[in-house]
């Protein structure tokens, strides 16, 4: 594709492939691309329009350009991803972290800082940690338990925790509750997968190269609400908070579903930044 190793010139044509292959953004992403194998600023390549790429990072950026058009996401050609201000490595045996999903850590955060006793968390379908990480890093408890039923995404979660620099974080394999045993927490977080079959027919192209696994669930997408709703109360301790990530398009019935259970109280649904429903928050009595 590339017969120029310029910068400037490989930013042109690879926009234009971009752009012709449908990609809205296709400037953006073909400079976060460049920029990311050089291990520079995006703005830097300004200043280094003129000089050649070597015959490797051509190849390498002609790789990723290629991938890129077709609809692969960014940070699983880049194999990075942000979240609360720190780097994950992700692929795509783990589900991307989400700017929304920073809500449920901050949440937590909150609660936290109103009382000393919330020492426990456990963190539910922990994908590629990022949720127990960032609580590691920006909280003050003394043990976090982050769980997930894929070997190989707990291996990135691992891996996670090296990068990141935290000690506290006590990985299980688990089928939600299954092997918690009579483990007990102050906190229980969780995003689960709650994409229906029907409303992953109509996602959008990029989200098919995420795990099915981390999307997917049955009964209409709210197999795991009910699963953690029923299963919960074993492992909440007395006061204990339960936060759940939402599918905006069903916040109503699922926070009905804890209503109608009288070993909950204080239930309430967070807005996310957009102003949807995302976070369920709960108290178990």
């Amino acid at each position: 594709m590339f017969n120029n190793g310029n910068i400037g010139f490989l930013l042109k044509v690879s926009e234009k492939f971009l752009n012709f292959n449908g990609l809205p953004e296709s400037k953006l992403d073909s400079e976060i691309l460049l920029s990311f194998i050089l291990q520079i600023k995006r703005f830097e390549l300004y200043f280094v329009r003129n000089f050649n790429l070597t015959n490797e990072q051509i190849s390498r950026f002609e790789k990723y350009i290629i991938r890129r058009s077709n609809r692969e996401p960014l940070v699983y050609i880049m194999e990075s991803s942000g979240f609360m201000g720190f780097e994950f490595k992700v692929n795509r045996n783990v589900f991307i972290p989400r700017f929304e999903t920073e809500l449920l850590v901050d949440t937590v955060l909150k609660i936290a800082k109103t009382n000393k006793n919330n020492n426990a968390v456990l963190d539910l379908c922990t994908g590629s940690g990022c949720i127990a990480i960032s609580l590691a890093k920006l909280g003050n408890f003394k043990n976090i338990t982050a769980s997930d039923i894929n070997n190989n995404v707990l291996e990135i979660a691992k891996k996670n925790v090296k990068i990141n620099n935290v000690s506290n974080i006590n990985f299980i394999k688990s089928d939600i509750f299954s092997n918690m045993h009579d483990d007990k927490f102050d906190i229980i977080v969780s995003n689960p997968p709650y994409v229906s079959k029907f409303e992953y027919s109509f996602l959008d192209y990029e989200l098919r190269y995420e795990p099915k696994l981390a999307l997917l669930a049955q009964d209409n997408g709210l197999f795991f609400y009910k699963e953690i709703k029923n299963k919960a109360l074993k492992h909440l301790n007395k006061n204990g908070s339960l936060l759940l990530e939402l599918n905006a398009n069903k916040s109503n019935i699922i926070k009905n579903m804890f209503m109608a259970d009288d070993n909950y109280k204080n239930i309430e649904i967070l807005n996310d930044y957009s102003g949807l429903p995302r976070i369920l928050k709960v108290n178990v009595k």
